[in-house]
């Protein structure tokens, strides 16, 4: 994640998501949401966050957009006015629902040496800490969404300059072991369809972290970006139940269910 894009159309799609998933139901229970950002520097060699237009007032933008969630967009459009783009907006703003707990902390190497396996070694130990935080900082939620700036690892080094662009499977196993769901924001290539990219994650994610209920949300507005979802056996049938109701209604426009098997 990159302050830069708080409150662009990826934004609306990710928030609309969260907080259809960790609504309150019917007999006043909720899933509570802890959100991890991995929260890198903002960087100036492409377009991406500038895809605000959506928030542009027209009937068009009204039926396809603000229908979805008004409370949302009109949130979303009150930062953008405001000149509010951070992170931190996002909890001040109330975006998400009420009890979220937010890792705000950023994760970066900028300034810090790499070219000997000393310094390799303080990148690793600096990273390990920062999810150490992380994870206390969540460990009363439920449902936890990581929101790396590419998605899960792909090979890159986490002691690389992109490292922390990158979750990598080893440091989503403990929350899989406390029995909290998780929602994992991934980008997308261009190499193959993004729903096969998507089914392959899928598939790798049951065998690293020994899961049998994932599925993915694939958005299909600005870039490609998916939503890979692990449920614990607890949270199993509310997820289910959340997701279908998420997408019998508006935002079935722009989401699409993609599941392993």
């Amino acid at each position: 994640m990159q302050n830069r894009y708080t409150a662009d159309i990826g934004d609306f799609g990710k928030y609309g998501l969260l907080r259809a998933l960790c609504s309150t139901v019917d007999d006043g229970s909720k899933l509570r949401l802890g959100v991890v950002w991995y929260l890198v520097p903002d960087e100036s060699h492409n377009a991406d966050g500038k895809f605000i237009q959506y928030l542009d007032h027209s009937t068009k933008n009204e039926h396809r957009f603000r229908w979805c969630d008004p409370e949302l967009y009109d949130a979303l459009a009150d930062i953008i006015r405001k000149k509010d783009r951070n992170v931190s907006s996002i909890r001040k703003y109330s975006i998400l629902p009420p009890g979220t707990v937010f890792y705000e902390e950023p994760l970066t190497f900028d300034g810090t040496p790499a070219n000997s396996p000393g310094a390799r070694r303080n990148r690793i130990a600096y990273r390990n800490g920062w999810v150490q935080d992380a994870l206390s900082a969540t460990q009363d939620c439920d449902i936890i969404f990581v929101d790396p700036d590419n998605g899960l690892e792909a090979g890159t080094k986490r002691h690389l300059k992109q490292g922390p662009k990158y979750v990598f499977f080893d440091e989503l196993e403990p929350y899989c072991k406390r029995e909290q769901s998780l929602i994992i924001y991934h980008h997308t290539s261009r190499r193959g369809t993004a729903e096969e990219q998507v089914r392959e994650r899928l598939a790798q994610i049951d065998e690293r972290l020994n899961s049998s209920s994932t599925f993915a949300l694939l958005y299909h507005r600005g870039s490609s970006r998916a939503f890979l979802v692990v449920q614990s056996e607890k949270h199993k049938t509310i997820l289910t139940e959340k997701v279908e109701q998420f997408m019998q209604g508006p935002w079935s426009q722009h989401f699409t269910v993609v599941r392993n098997r």
